[in-house]
């Protein structure tokens, strides 16, 4: 997969997580998937995809509207176009279909990695719903939480490139101190873990001991993760790839990989600062 598609796609989730809109079209999207390869083929018609969203009330109160143009246009996921004359639907989304024969289909850079695009659409959906179920637990809590929570839901669905840019985002924004070093951490780790899951012995090792280090002594739940539980299996891991060696590193699957565990809501009961070292 391009790393711009890539990129789209990660854009679009972490802006979901504060966005209704983009929310919804990542539904939008998911259904787009399922319904092509349904069809076996890479395009649709658009009144299929408009009359399966409305029967499941996809987008914002159920409404098309901006939520699926998100997907549409250049530099975006997708593309809509006649089917008899090529001609483009420009950034208005017609949801008036009737007579025209409107086909919709993945923007041409998408087109090569359009399996990818949608096995990574089906886990961005199974992310959000995961928020959705945590429900008060993130709408109550503090950004730094909120956020640390919804990264650990990226993680657990092995989309470790968008943890860590998720949490990126916050990183930059803290003070020198042992937060600052709790989320580098957390970040490296992921990193290492995106290592592991291409096959990368060296960059798996490497990354995962630097965040380890600067994670080293932590216990407890720190901003919504559960690190007694974590951070050992954290470590566990790296010795089984460090044992396993260069030659014999393959692609980690996600079974293999700890799952960041995110208890009950509320104040954190891990002390932050023991991380600074």
């Amino acid at each position: 997969m391009r790393q711009s598609v890539r990129n789209r796609l990660t854009e679009l989730l972490l802006r979901a997580f504060a966005d209704r809109q983009k929310s919804a079209a990542i539904l939008w999207l998911d259904l787009f998937c399922t319904l092509v390869s349904r069809a076996k083929l890479s395009e649709i018609p658009l009144a299929d995809l408009l009359a399966e969203g409305k029967a499941m009330r996809l987008g914002v109160d159920g409404v098309a509207g901006n939520s699926l143009a998100d997907l549409i246009g250049n530099g975006r996921l997708l593309r809509v176009r006649r089917a008899d004359t090529s001609e483009e639907m420009g950034a208005e989304l017609a949801c008036q279909t009737a007579g025209v024969p409107w086909v919709i289909g993945p923007d041409p850079d998408v087109s090569p990695a359009l399996a990818g695009v949608c096995e990574r659409a089906r886990l961005n959906a199974d992310v959000l719903s995961v928020i959705d179920e945590l429900g008060s637990e993130t709408s109550g809590a503090d950004p730094l939480r909120r956020t640390v929570i919804q990264a650990a839901a990226c993680f657990n669905a092995g989309l470790f490139f968008e943890t860590h840019e998720h949490l990126e985002q916050i990183w930059q924004t803290q003070p020198t101190g042992p937060t600052k070093r709790f989320l580098q951490g957390i970040i490296q780790i992921s990193v290492g873990f995106h290592h592991a899951q291409r096959g990368s012995h060296d960059g798996a090792v490497n990354q995962l001991g630097k965040g380890l280090e600067k994670t080293a002594g932590l216990t407890g739940e720190v901003l919504g993760l559960d690190c007694t539980t974590f951070l050992p299996a954290v470590a566990r891991t790296r010795d089984a790839i460090v044992a396993c060696g260069r030659g014999a590193m393959r692609p980690m699957p996600l079974v293999e990989v700890p799952r960041m565990r995110v208890p009950g809501a509320g104040p954190s009961r891990g002390e932050v600062g023991q991380a600074e070292g």
